[in-house]
């Protein structure tokens, strides 16, 4: 009895059932007459002799796999399963699959609908996957790294490839779907996402497109249109990084309807890479975001971009609220065809405690012009945070004029590690003596790399080293909290102040002072009494290291201070 008393009508959609089937034959019989139609489609490299993919949802599924061979699986429960198929010899293979879902897994560890993440036979793909995955209810399957690292994946990616999905959207949906898929080519399609209706899910977006560097075309500025409503954790982390073939410029409305408090990791990287994306940042393009500030939030959001320009003034108008770590971190480092001055009021909304990397590379390597705003950080009140404001500003060559007196003056407190590393490093256009009240406000013992390479390579910085500069540092030695702190400051003049580092006493460290005076040749050429009073046991290879490498030749163990030579 395949039917009870009904008649089967195929043609009809009158299907077969497996009522009253007793034996292994007639159950198997009855599979085969179940009918499935395939609504997604995958071909295969030439070289396939075996297939696999893994598979999650509860469900009845049929698999064509291409050699006149189909398997029909019934699914009892959502564990991820492996499915597989050999083949008699190698050859391109077009493989079907079809299905009804009952059920997906909502476990947190991430189980995907359907995978073939690292398939190495997987050439192309056509039909829509959401129609075999389709919504449940209120429930929604993941396409969690369906295509991950597929790297002989090919063409373009299907415009109505989830079109058979509807509603709200559910964490980590399209995170890594096509992540490293570097052979997708042609344009990202500005409906692929429509079906998809309602408030961000975290992590949702992490990852789709990362590294697909053969898209091309402009970023659709419908893509996301559907998603509306406050920002979640890692919504659009990294969602088009690596993407270097995506031109164009970055649509003014395509977070349009993301609005609310910001959250953690929110834009991470969302352009990193990008390098073919050019034209201006729009001013709009985070209007809805308002609120205090989230880890990670802007973290890399345009770093090595072709972005170009003025950075716009009122970008972060909304964010307001005291610093989150890494906040800030990479945001528009290696931007080289940004241009114009950094906005005053750019930060303006940022007051509050340091929090660590707030403000690391924010501007590294970009091409920010002009003098550096005073009041940039005025709102930043409180003690120093660890990598505070490391490589803030390396390597911005068309920055010019003078180091804003009050630029850190707000920090006040004991020194934390790598507080000020690099932050000028390579800055050969700022011109001017040093601020003798840069760091006034901090004062305490010594952090790891505090000083590292603060204004290494700033060639363009004239005058003597203010005598008061470190005047509040007192204390025991760190590693490394002088290294190459005016390495290559080649335009600085006079004679090394003698109580520039007063207030540091005790046990040497290592690198304390590696090259802090290098390539100096501007500066008196020895090393005035008791420089280092303070510290014992340092050894005279850490005195010549000082002066190293440009004036080694002029210290010698037995002659290490001006008035023995």
């Amino acid at each position: 009895i395949l039917n009870g008393d009904a008649i089967t009508d195929y043609g009809n959609g009158a299907f077969a059932t497996q009522y009253a089937a007793d034996t292994v034959a007639t159950i198997d019989a009855a599979d085969r007459l179940i009918k499935i139609e395939p609504k997604f489609w995958v071909t295969t490299t030439a070289d396939t002799t075996e297939f696999e993919f893994t598979m999650s949802a509860r469900g009845t599924f049929q698999i064509n796999w291409g050699d006149g061979t189909y398997d029909v699986i019934k699914r009892t429960d959502t564990t991820e399963e492996v499915y597989s198929h050999t083949y008699n010899a190698p050859g391109v293979r077009i493989i079907g699959i079809g299905g009804k879902v009952a059920e997906y897994n909502d476990n947190d560890d991430v189980v995907a609908a359907i995978s073939f993440a690292e398939n190495k036979n997987v050439s192309g793909i056509a039909g829509d996957l959401g129609a075999v995955f389709a919504t449940v209810g209120d429930s929604q399957p993941r396409f969690y790294q369906t295509f991950y690292n597929c790297k002989n994946l090919t063409g373009g990616i299907p415009a109505g490839l989830f079109a058979g999905l509807a509603g709200a959207p559910t964490g980590r949906m399209f995170q890594d779907t096509f992540y490293g898929c570097v052979g997708l080519s042609g344009g990202i399609p500005g409906t692929l996402f429509s079906g998809i209706q309602g408030a961000p899910a975290k992590w949702m977006f992490e990852g789709t497109f990362s590294g697909c560097s053969g898209l091309s075309g402009e970023i659709p500025v419908t893509l996301f249109s559907g998603i509306r409503g406050r920002p979640a954790v890692g919504v659009f982390f990294e969602t088009f990084s690596g993407c270097s073939g995506l031109s164009g410029s970055i649509p003014a409305n395509l977070f349009a309807e993301i609005r609310g408090v910001p959250a953690n990791h929110m834009f991470n990287s969302t352009f990193s890479g990008c390098t073919n994306i050019g034209g201006e940042i729009p001013e709009t393009l985070f209007a809805g975001i308002s609120g205090r500030p989230a880890e990670f939030m802007f973290r890399g959001t345009f770093s090595n971009t072709g972005v170009s320009g003025e950075i716009p003034h009122k970008l972060f108008v909304g964010i307001s609220g005291n610093p989150s770590p890494y906040m800030f971190t990479g945001t528009f480092s290696k931007c080289k065809n940004l241009t114009g001055a950094i906005p005053a009021t750019l930060f303006s909304g940022i007051a509050g405690a340091p929090a660590e990397y707030m403000f690391s590379s924010t501007f590294a390597n970009s091409g920010v012009t002009g003098q550096i705003p005073e009041n940039l950080f005025a709102g930043v009140q409180g003690a120093p945070a660890r990598w505070m404001f490391f490589e803030t500003f390396k390597d911005c060559t068309g920055l010019t004029g003078s180091i804003p007196a009050t630029l850190f003056s707000g920090i006040s407190g004991a020194p934390a590690a790598v507080m000020f590393s690099w932050t000028f490093y390579g800055c050969s256009g700022l011109t001017g003596s040093i601020p003798p009240n840069l760091f006034a406000g901090i004062s305490g013992a010594p952090a790891a790399s505090m000083f590292w390479g603060t204004f290494q390579d700033c060639a363009g910085l004239t005058g003597e080293i203010p005598a008061n500069l470190f005047a509040g540092i007192s204390g025991a030695p760190a590693v490394g909290m002088f290294n190459e702190t005016f390495y290559n400051c080649a335009s600085l003049t006079g004679a090394i102040p003698k109580k520039l580092f007063a207030g540091i006493s005790g046990a040497a460290q290592e690198n304390m002072f590696l090259y802090t005076f290098g390539m100096c040749a501007g500066l008196t050429q020895c090393l005035p009494d008791n420089l280092f009073a303070g510290i014992t046991d340092m050894d005279i290879n850490q005195i010549i290291n000082t002066y190293q490498p440009f004036y080694a030749t002029r210290i010698t163990a037995e002659a290490p201070m001006c008035s023995m030579l």
